[in-house]
């Protein structure tokens, strides 16, 4: 009887992945129908903060958006970091971009006793220095790929002039790599695109645009200044600050990005890390989301598990290995959703389609062990530096981000 117990227990909670795969297709087809013909284009900046070696080509490709409108890219990154020299130069050479001086947030907090992450401490300073003109801020991670109307994508939305509108966003996925460890991770991200969907969905911080009246009527602000929720936390943040600002969320599958495939070969302890601080972020702000995520994977991989080992003594608990077939078919119809709506990025979904029945049954798994880690994890590490949920530690002795130089001092009007 237990096994019966643990395998329909397994299956229901399986079923829920089907849910959300439907609802990924309803509002992909929605958004699709919904798409109109726009005839003015706001005043944008978009925000590429930067940490470590940059990415030519992710470079190249935002540089190069079809924007109809006025536009300009604001690249931020610390004096001493790699990043610094080659976005210099960029700057140089193209009249619409820029490149501000962050602080370094270890020396901040030594200094000045003031504790934010450094992607924040990026965000606050590119912000300080958009134009009064500025309508719609986009922001886009340095490993990020954009297709060509990206940027486009992401500002459409706001031509409506829906002032309850307060950001647009879509998933940024994988380009999986020949690991079992890579192809699991690029499964566990397609997956997540569910919790994107709605009108108060999560807001991806690798790829969105947010009209500037958030700002000035939500604690956004004052939350990607530290003084407010996790200091280490850009999306997380921005979610909150929106759903408690009452603004809806727009979710654009037109805005196409991704990361492309890791150079070195993935390993579990790689994948292992990146997820934990994905869902670390979650469970610092937004527990609802991290229930929901224990409800469906969690509950789902352990009556699977439970099930099959007492399955010798119990046969029907075998009925639980229909939990994995569930999950790769749900994985299936989200993927056809975005081929049937996007063909011009079939290698992209090719490649992920290959690793969905390797990928697909271990990503809940994977999910299930995030969830449980991160109520004890009191640290993060994030390019080079740890946080606890309100202050920055220190230096984690990863130095892979800066040059070889010493760091010159850096000030608010470092501006070139």
């Amino acid at each position: 009887m237990i096994g019966l117990i643990l395998a329909l227990v397994a299956n229901v909670t399986g079923l829920l992945s089907f849910v959300a795969a439907g609802l990924h297709h309803y509002y992909i087809k929605r958004w699709h129908r919904r798409r109109r013909f726009v005839d003015r284009y706001p005043r944008v900046a978009v925000i590429a903060p930067h940490r470590g070696q940059i990415i030519p080509e992710n470079v190249d490709a935002l540089i190069a958006q079809d924007y109809p409108g006025p536009w300009e890219i604001i690249f931020v990154t610390t004096r001493d970091d790699r990043a610094y020299e080659p976005l210099r130069a960029y700057a140089e050479r193209h009249p619409h971009v820029r490149l501000v001086i962050a602080h370094d947030v270890v020396q901040l907090a030594r200094e000045q006793g003031i504790h934010r992450g450094q992607k924040n401490e990026n965000l606050i300073m590119a912000l300080s220095a958009i134009s009064v003109e500025t309508e719609v801020i986009a922001g886009i991670d340095s490993d990020v790929y954009p297709t060509r109307d990206w940027l486009r994508a992401l500002v459409e939305p706001f031509a409506d002039a829906d002032s309850k509108l307060g950001a647009a966003t879509f998933a940024v996925f994988y380009e999986p790599g020949t690991s079992l460890a890579s192809c699991t991770q690029a499964a566990w991200v397609l997956g997540s695109a569910g919790f994107l969907i709605g009108p108060w969905g999560y807001v991806r911080g690798g790829s969105f645009s947010i009209h500037r009246r958030v700002l000035e009527t939500t604690d956004l602000l004052e939350r990607w200044k530290g003084e407010k929720g996790p200091i280490f936390s850009d999306d997380i943040n921005l979610s909150v600050a929106l759903r408690g600002g009452g603004y809806r969320t727009c979710y654009v599958p037109g805005a196409r990005a991704v990361c492309k495939k890791p150079r070195r070969r993935e390993t579990w302890s790689n994948v292992l890390r990146f997820t934990n601080r994905q869902l670390l972020h979650v469970w610092s702000a937004r527990k609802d989301l991290w229930l929901i995520v224990l409800l469906t994977h969690g509950f789902k991989s352990l009556a699977l598990i439970g099930a099959l080992c007492v399955a010798w003594w119990h046969p029907a608990g075998l009925l639980a290995l229909t939990v994995p077939l569930i999950d790769i078919f749900s994985f299936l119809v989200s993927l056809r959703s975005l081929r049937r709506f996007d063909p011009s990025n079939e290698q992209l979904y090719e490649s992920l389609r290959r690793i969905i029945p390797r990928g697909a049954p271990l990503a809940p798994i994977l999910a299930t062990i995030n969830t449980l880690l991160v109520c004890f994890t009191t640290q993060m590490r994030w390019g080079g530096v740890a946080y606890t949920r309100r202050t920055v530690v220190g230096y984690t002795g990863d130095d892979s981000w800066r040059t070889n130089k010493r760091a010159e001092p850096t000030t608010a009007q470092n501006l070139i």
